[in-house]
């Protein structure tokens, strides 16, 4: 299973995002031989129950305590490369960038094909201003065919370019996000955006369509959609999306903007 990390706002509004792998299929050479005694305490365990065990702390949102575990199993393995890319990803969920670089770098020197950790060190580059350095990293995650999603780096790549108002490369690598993997919502809605930036109304319009299964709940979502509607003048299917924008947001900034909008339609 992964999740979705969403870090600091870029000029465009937009978010970096990365994948916090939470499986340990990857980590499968921690652990080495059995205990001679059954351990009584998380310290005692081999590194592989220690991730296993920071997974779960993870999942219930104790990060501090998963942090103390990973680093335990680094100190039982500290050439395991992958121990080290979980080690990044903790430190980046938990903000703290300066620890995630070290750790990916660190990744990146016991295992130089740990194309992951280049993703991930370009995603730190780009929420510590290093534009240049992100987009290198962010290239050579694309460069490798094995890379298996890809369509992450070409939206992190996207959301950089977009930051620096490079909006046409932007949209590029967002098509070539969701032509790898058409059910990358996040990426459609991305791409919507800036069709919408653009002036591309009806591309736009269908994007955040297409956008919908991961946003139905999202009230500026459909305030966007509703809005982009009135543009082209389908007001029926812009009444629904503003409505709808009320009913699933009611009292934020989206739900009065829209019910502006409904009143203009009146």
């Amino acid at each position: 299973m992964a999740r979705q990390i969403r870090v600091r706002r870029s000029a465009g509004g937009a978010a970096l995002t990365l994948t916090l792998a939470l499986g340990i299929a990857a980590l499968a050479g921690c652990g080495g031989g059995a205990s001679k005694k059954a351990p009584t305490t998380p310290e005692e365990l081999p590194a592989q129950d220690k991730v296993r065990m920071a997974q779960s702390y993870l999942g219930a949102g104790r990060t501090g305590e998963a942090m103390a575990l990973i680093e335990q199993a680094i100190a039982d393995e500290p050439a395991n490369a992958q121990l080290q890319l979980f080690y990044g990803k903790i430190n980046y969920q938990a903000g703290k960038l300066e620890q995630a670089e070290r750790a990916f770098g660190r990744a990146l020197e016991l295992d130089a094909y740990l194309t992951d950790a280049h993703n991930l060190l370009g995603a730190v580059y780009a929420n510590t201003n290093r534009p240049a350095e992100a987009e290198r990293e962010f290239r050579t995650a694309l460069a490798n065919p094995a890379y298996p999603t890809p369509e992450m780096v070409y939206l992190n790549l996207a959301l950089l370019y977009s930051s620096q108002g490079r909006n046409g490369e932007a949209i590029s690598n967002l098509r070539s996000a969701v032509e790898i993997s058409p059910k990358y919502y996040q990426a459609h809605f991305e791409l919507a955006s800036l069709l919408d930036r653009e002036g591309n109304i009806e591309e736009a319009a269908r994007e955040y369509e297409v956008a919908l299964p991961a946003y139905r709940n999202v009230g500026e979502f459909h305030y966007r959609l509703g809005f982009a509607y009135f543009r082209l003048g389908e007001r029926t299917k812009a009444r629904e999306s503003l409505e709808r924008a009320i009913s699933v947001a009611p009292g934020s900034n989206s739900a009065a903007q829209a019910d502006e909008l409904l009143n203009m339609m009146e």
